[in-house]
């Protein structure tokens, strides 16, 4: 069979935005795929007809959209010259889709970027933005003075005022003195009215025919954990405080019949990452409707997704929602008296969920494939979209054969996929991948670097150790643990490994990993020098810095360490890889984003620095212009750069 080339990926649809018009009497989804020349992404709408995925009409730069009425759609667009000066002049023009007449034309020209969420029952829009208090400016200035206004926005380019934490955040960039505000757009007088105050950053927000309901927080200098909670009246343009909330932490919120549904943890158990259970807001206080414990939403890490997907819906009376579990995920519901029915399960991932023709809809990677669009009938599993159905088609895949290593008192799962005729007696380099996380899990989902390394003839091997999700909190729980149990599950699992496939050559032997599994290559290398070679990926070296430099860092390091630099000091700096610097022996090369803020770019130079003053073998592949996403939604030139440096690396020390 052919061998999956290194930039295969060009071929790849990614599918994301699957909605239902306002009646579900339609189902639309973008198809998104990368262009290696403008160096982007671009889109393609789809609806499903008679069962069928049917194309809709090629964007250009679009990557949402919103359902008008039931024949028409909203889709933020630029066609010509003209447009893409508005959008620099931060302008934002949307397009109308009418499905009877195939018609395109334009709908609405706002001065500020503002996304349309929701058509209004009167017709009116509710419009979001993320805006300083000068932007704001831009929606009620003059056009002759407008000019002025941009000038001086761009001179306030060159510099950040900074008072507040967090002041910059992975993939909006800096956020210091932005907020997320909802807005009112009548369309009859071009009128656009903020609702909630001025102050008020907006998290979460659902809207019915009569009410918005929000949670979030007044602006102040440190970020809380805990939102409060509103209702906007539509018909009275009254605000009602619902919530003044000191003790949950939100995960979402979702309004299922006269009901507003919030998924909710106190962390009480296991801190930030504790799963949320289903709680209503009633009475200015949340009371448990169903304790559930487990995650909601799908955590298997993939590389080959794009978009985003809604992993939680309302219908009729009753919230679905996806959970991982394990290795794969499941569809739940959660009805109105609290009782949480399974629906069905997906060998692999389910990444959106949608409700059409009184049939359950999915976004989802089934197996080794690719996304597509599922159905479910008659609790049957059936593709209905055929997007990438070729892409792979004569290329070899390999399909994950499971290995469980067993613990004092629990399972480790992991999984091992062989290149293509495989021979028991020849010998094979291998490769050991790391997940982020450290709560997500791996799955037997198809993942571009490790099908990419299989066929040029490597082993790839991966896991889920203690602090993976889809086994329950107190597994995943490994605050104040980082760099021991599961650096010991992950080098179990790599005996074992080696044990069960024996002509493994053990002098040609990698590893790499991204984020967590960035943070744990540098732990493995200050341990164990069984690895020829390794490739750090946006990864963390410092607990001390990563506490003030990382955007969640104030309370993220402080909470997964059980640590706070004010008072222990000590114990960050004994799970920071950094603090053993002196026994890394293993060429290293690392590769990092300058604007990835979840793990800031100074974490690989802390490390990268002395082992270059040591004379180890080390190199840094530093991306301009990249986030903490390179691995995953990165520019296709970025994505093709970066796999092919660890490749090489790795082939540099064979």
């Amino acid at each position: 069979m052919n061998q999956i080339p290194l930039d295969h990926f060009l071929h790849y649809k990614f599918v994301s935005n699957l909605k239902t018009s306002p009646n579900r009497k339609r189902l639309v989804f973008m198809a998104s795929y990368a262009d290696l020349e403008k160096n982007d992404y671009k889109g393609i709408l789809y609806h499903i007809e008679k069962g069928k995925a049917m194309r809709l009409i090629r964007l250009k730069d679009a990557d949402s959209f919103v359902f008008e009425t039931e024949d028409t759609i909203l889709i933020p667009l630029t066609k010509n010259k003209k447009e893409e000066k508005l959008k620099k002049d931060k302008k934002t023009v949307y397009y109308r889709y009418n499905f009877v007449s195939k018609k395109v034309e334009q709908a609405y020209v706002f001065n500020a970027p503002l996304s349309v969420e929701k058509v209004l029952p009167d017709g009116k829009l509710l419009l979001n933005g993320m805006l300083t208090d000068d932007e704001m400016a831009l929606l009620s200035v003059e056009d002759k003075k407008r000019k002025g206004l941009l000038e001086s926005l761009k001179k306030e380019k060159a510099y950040e005022e900074i008072d507040q934490i967090p002041f910059y955040f992975n993939g909006p960039g800096f956020i210091a003195n932005k907020k997320s505000r909802l807005f009112i757009y009548d369309p009859k007088d071009k009128s656009i009215n903020q609702i909630f105050d001025e102050s008020f950053h907006v998290e979460g927000f659902r809207a019915n025919n009569d009410s918005i309901y929000v949670h979030g927080y007044e602006l102040q200098d440190v970020m809380p954990l805990y939102n409060d909670f509103y209702r906007y009246d539509l018909k009275t343009g009254d605000v009602e405080a619902l919530l003044k909330n000191d003790s949950f932490m939100i995960n979402g919120l979702e309004l299922v019949g006269d009901r507003v549904v919030v998924l909710a943890s106190q962390g009480e158990k296991y801190g930030l990452n504790q799963d949320p259970d289903f709680y209503v807001l009633k009475n200015h206080q949340l009371e448990l409707l169903s304790s559930f414990g487990y995650n909601v939403g799908n955590s298997i890490g993939s590389d080959v997704r794009y978009g985003k997907n809604s992993q939680t819906m309302v219908v009729d009376e009753e919230l679905y929602f996806v959970e991982t579990v394990d290795d794969h995920t499941v569809i739940n519901k959660v009805e109105l008296d609290g009782n949480i029915i399974h629906v069905c399960d997906m060998h692999g991932a389910v990444d959106g969920l949608a409700y059409f023709e009184n049939e359950l809809y999915l976004v989802g990677q089934y197996r080794q494939k690719l996304q597509e669009v599922y159905r479910i009938y008659e609790d049957k599993l059936t593709q209905v979209s055929s997007l990438n159905s070729s892409v792979l088609r004569g290329y070899y895949v390999a399909k994950p054969k499971r290995i469980d290593v067993r613990r004092d008192d629990y399972d480790v799962t992991g999984f091992v996929l062989l290149p293509e005729d495989y021979d028991p007696d020849k010998s094979y380099p291998a490769i050991l991948d790391i997940h982020g996380g450290p709560k997500t899990a791996y799955g037997q989902v198809y993942y571009h670097e490790m099908q990419y390394w299989v066929n040029e003839g490597y082993i790839v091997f991966y896991c889920n150790p203690t602090g993976s999700d889809g086994k329950g909190g107190e597994f995943a729980d490994i605050r104040g643990k980082y760099g021991t149990v599961d650096y010991e599950d992950i080098m179990a699992f790599t005996e074992k490994v080696l044990r069960k496939i024996k002509n493994i050559d053990k002098e040609r032997l990698y590893v790499t990993g991204g984020s967590y599994g960035g943070y744990m290559t540098n732990w493995i290398v200050g341990h164990t020098n069984i690895f020829k070679a390794a490739a750090t990926q946006r990864s963390i070296s410092n607990w001390i810095s990563f506490h003030a430099t990382s955007d969640i860092g104030y309370y993220f390091a402080s909470d997964q360490n059980a640590a706070h630099p004010f008072d222990n000091l000590e114990k960050l700096w004994d799970h920071s890889p950094l603090k053993f610097v002196k026994e890394i022996e293993t060429p290293l090369l690392f590769i990092h984003s300058d604007e990835d803020y979840r793990c800031p770019i100074e974490q690989a130079m802390q490390l990268f620095v002395p082992l270059k003053e040591r004379g180890i073998d080390t190199k840094f592949i530093w991306f301009k212009g990249e986030t903490h996403e390179l691995s995953r939604s990165g520019k296709p030139q970025a994505r093709i750069k970066r796999l092919k440096e660890i490749t090489e690396w790795f082939e540099t020390h064979l």
